[in-house]
């Protein structure tokens, strides 16, 4: 359907490389976006997601970006990835902006060392936020019908144990998609969050095996999610298809939070 296409359109999507963020590169090509503009770490884990990209549409136009989202100052990194991007880009235009990378860190809240909780707060909530309001900016300065979406989480309804940063970060930044939803949905910027639910990548690989069991017997699907799940989530979001959505929060996390 010409709704759920992204034809002639220029996305960025940070933390593309790996997990759940390639497949949101991948949802993107397989939708006909024109141009991916991807943020990486390694060189090595780039040309393995842009070979896995290709394969969804050969004709899209993959640029990068290095960043170190936890190592480089957080202006310094909104501003390279503002830059660059508008450098980059094959339109002179941003579409899409895509704020996904994210880190995680588990300790018990009275042990949990102050520089690993400001590095979570960093990476998940306070450059996402900035990367929006500065590209958000540029779209509403050029009338670019433009789509922003924050990957939360459904810890920014709930807590778990050992995730206090994680929890803060992600209740923030769907808090901040609706504060900033309100003010530019009716200037031709939409901003929306999709919160995944539990799903196998990096950020999960710490759970013991006892915690895993436990999560997976309280899933009304009796399973974790894949990755590849995640594509049909955020082409819709991106796309035409939920042009009355805004301010919203998506949640695919097989039943979990309405058990």
């Amino acid at each position: 359907m010409v709704s759920f296409r992204l034809d002639g359109q220029v996305a960025i999507v940070t933390g593309a490389t790996s997990g759940i963020g390639l497949a949101y590169a991948e949802g993107l090509a397989s939708a006909g976006i024109r141009q991916l503009i991807l943020t990486y770490r390694a060189q090595a884990t780039l040309e393995a997601a842009v070979e896995k990209i290709k394969q969804f549409n050969p004709d899209v136009v993959i640029s990068s970006i290095y960043v170190d989202f936890l190592k480089m100052p957080e202006d310094e990194i909104t501003d390279l990835v503002y830059n660059e991007s508008y450098r980059l880009s094959t339109t002179g235009a941003i579409d899409i902006l895509i704020n996904n990378a994210g880190i995680n860190e588990r300790h018990a809240v009275e042990h949990f060392p102050q520089d690993k909780f400001d590095n979570v707060i960093k990476v998940d909530l306070n450059i996402p936020m900035k990367l929006t309001r500065r590209i958000g900016t540029r779209m509403l300065e050029l009338g670019t019908r433009g789509k922003i979406i924050n990957t939360s989480s459904v810890l920014s309804f709930q807590s778990g144990v050992y995730t206090a940063a994680y929890t803060v970060a992600k209740g923030g930044l769907k808090n901040f998609t609706q504060a900033v939803a309100n003010e530019w949905s009716a200037r031709g910027v939409r901003v929306n969050c999709l919160a995944p639910g539990y799903v196998a990548t990096n950020l999960t690989d710490s759970m013991s095996k006892e915690n895993r069991e436990l999560v997976s017997s309280r899933i009304p699907m009796g399973r974790w999610g894949n990755c590849e799940e995640f594509r049909g989530p955020i082409v819709f979001l991106c796309s035409e298809a939920s042009s009355y959505m805004t301010g919203s929060t998506m949640v695919v996390d097989g039943g979990w939070l309405g058990r």
